[in-house]
């Protein structure tokens, strides 16, 4: 039998708090989405003038990121709901993949610095 971690629902929006924080800072109106271990939501906002189509987006790169343990900007091809888009990144600690996270509706850049900043306070928290 295997034991896995995974985020709970007030890390995902702890996470989420810090990313809209950096989308405000940048003027940005993104769909921001954290996954468990597996890729299923855990929690998704949609900020003010987010994109309806950035829903599904948002969703995809953080069930990417957390399924393959990737940035979704790693990959060349896609399919479903696997996606290529920068903006998709796995949550690790100690080696392990415990979740992640998504940012639709900005710029590439934009949407990195979104997901950045979540798993920057993330990450914080486990040194407290």
């Amino acid at each position: 039998m295997h034991t896995y971690n995974t985020l709970t629902l007030a890390e995902a929006h702890l996470m989420l708090d810090a990313a809209q924080k950096k989308a405000e800072e940048l003027g940005v109106p993104e769909v921001l989405c954290v996954a468990d271990n597996a890729g299923y939501p855990i929690a998704l906002r949609r900020l003010d003038g987010g994109k309806v189509t950035s829903v599904q987006i948002a969703m995809n790169k953080a069930f990417t990121a957390a399924g393959h343990r990737k940035r979704t900007d790693n990959y060349k091809q896609h399919g479903g709901r696997f996606t290529v888009f920068v903006g998709g990144f796995p949550i690790m600690v100690d080696g392990q993949c415990v979740g992640g996270i998504g940012a639709s509706g900005g710029n590439g850049e934009q949407d990195i610095a979104c997901c950045e900043a979540g798993i920057a306070a993330f990450i914080a928290t486990l040194k407290k």
